[in-house]
């Protein structure tokens, strides 16, 4: 590796891990403020706090470090413009383009990478955290009697309240139904006018101080009829084991992000070949309404269709016979109608899945050019704002990323709806920043500006003015 070339990467791979961290930050933000309340809320301990974390990250860097790319390159080339070291390279006849590419390599490990990342570590991580979600959202809190709702306690008991406030615990309206094992369809019933709930964490119960209710249950097995009431003033029930520890399961099934390169070609030829069913489906039962349709206009094999029996000669009952047949012909297009929209509505599912897993797998290559890209961009980009400090780069920075995260979240919204093709909706942000970065880089190369504007002098009107110019004009 030439002296230079090093020089040129050493320069811009501490700003790209600066980069790294503040946008890696910035990006889990969200996340952060998301998980915190459902800690709190769930009770977690903090080792699964930290795993839920820590697998949040691989979704982060895959936005993060594309963007740490331009940010490199616009910092560490822009210090050096700064620093006139652009200006003594070109003096020593190093153009830009020798200055790009050891960039443009570097850019191009990243995003072999990248993509290799995206393919054996991050479908795998994000798997684990889909299954670790959800297992946190199956755990079951202290807090979970909502009013208005039947909150089933365990597999015997189900509590109703029509009132509850959460700060004090005071419930209103309570019904709680009881049974002596699952399955029981005579259980017991108590109603409360009002109560209390007290959360004993310490014992992992639930305590219920009910008032003013009564309880009505069955005495014997065999004689229903027969129950008795217990009217009370104040009763208080205990409820046991009312958390529920996390138990983690092993999920099989994955969505499109959990999926790598191969599983996602496979999903997608899937859903291929159930579109593929489908049409045959609408294809046979409209060939079949057809022919049906034929037969009636054929004499000869109307009789197939509307039977053998003649109609009568009679005007009142050959109406009527007529009036009959003409609601069956109508009440079969309707029922063809109905059933082929239903088909198309499935098909259009199966189109939409279909999308959605060939978004997902193109994106898992476009995303990692991006650094291809934001190198491109960055180095006309630093050279040209380079004197005008590093708040300018950032905000071009902050700039290029809104735009490029407007195409990849439109792009792939449009694809899943079925309006543009996976691929295009993935790779048109790349294009339209490449169909700028290009021609941006080569006049900064010519060194000329985008808006080339010449002022040219108003000429004098009379012969004394252009006498009085031109002297004006020589020495």
């Amino acid at each position: 590796m030439r002296l230079i070339d090093k020089h040129l990467l050493l320069s811009c791979r501490d700003p790209f891990f600066f980069g790294l961290a503040v946008i890696t930050f910035l990006l889990m933000i969200e996340t952060l403020f998301n998980y915190v309340d459902l800690f709190v809320t769930k009770g977690v301990a903090f080792s699964i706090a930290t795993q839920v974390l820590l697998l949040s990250l691989p979704h982060t860097f895959a936005l993060s470090i594309p963007m740490s790319v331009l940010v490199g390159v616009l910092m560490g080339v822009g210090q050096l413009a700064a620093d006139n070291e652009i200006t003594a390279m070109k003096a020593s006849g190093i153009s830009l383009w020798a200055v790009l590419r050891p960039l443009l390599a570097g850019a191009a490990v990243i995003a072999v990478a990248l993509t290799c990342y995206n393919h054996f570590f991050f479908p795998g991580m994000n798997h684990t955290l889909a299954n670790l979600l959800r297992d946190i959202h199956k755990k079951r809190p202290m807090l979970e009697i909502q009013p208005q709702q039947f909150n089933d306690l365990n597999d015997k008991m189900t509590i109703f309240v029509a009132r509850k406030d959460d700060k004090t615990g005071h419930i209103e309206d309570v019904t709680i139904i009881e049974k002596e094992k699952p399955g029981d369809i005579s259980p017991s019933m108590t109603f409360a006018a009002w109560g209390t709930i007290i959360h004993d964490h310490q014992a992992n119960a639930l305590i219920l101080e009910l008032h003013d209710g009564e309880t009505h249950e069955h005495q014997e097995a065999d004689e229903p009829g027969k129950y008795q009431v217990i009217r009370f003033a104040q009763m208080t029930r205990v409820i046991g084991n009312a958390e529920q520890d996390l138990q983690k399961t092993d999920r099989k099934a994955k969505s499109d992000r959990e999926m790598n390169l191969q599983e996602l070609l496979a999903a997608a030829a899937r859903e291929k070949d159930r579109q593929a069913d489908i049409k045959l489906r609408i294809r046979d039962f409209t060939a079949g309404f057809l022919d049906w349709e034929w037969n009636l206009l054929d004499p000869g094999r109307v009789a197939l269709v509307l039977g053998d029996g003649a109609l009568p000669v009679e005007p009142d009952r050959r109406r009527l016979q007529l009036q009959e047949r003409f609601r069956e012909t109508r009440t079969k297009v309707k029922r063809l109608s109905e059933q082929y929209g239903f088909q198309e509505r499935v098909l259009n599912s199966y189109v939409t899945k279909e999308n959605r897993y060939m978004v997902e797998f193109h994106k898992k290559f476009s995303i990692p050019f991006a650094c291809i890209v934001f190198a491109l961009l960055g180095v006309p980009m630093a050279v040209t704002s380079s004197r005008s400090g590093k708040g300018v780069s950032v905000s071009l920075a902050i700039g290029i990323f809104l735009v490029y995260y407007l195409f990849l979240v439109g792009g792939e919204k449009m694809a899943d709806r079925g309006r543009m093709d996976p691929f295009l909706s993935m790779w048109s942000a790349n294009f339209v920043l490449l169909g700028v970065g290009i021609p941006i880089f080569i006049r900064t190369v010519k060194e000329s500006s985008l808006l080339s504007i010449t002022h040219k002098p108003r000429a004098p009107k009379d012969p004394g003015d252009r006498r009085r110019q031109a002297g004006s004009a020589t020495p």
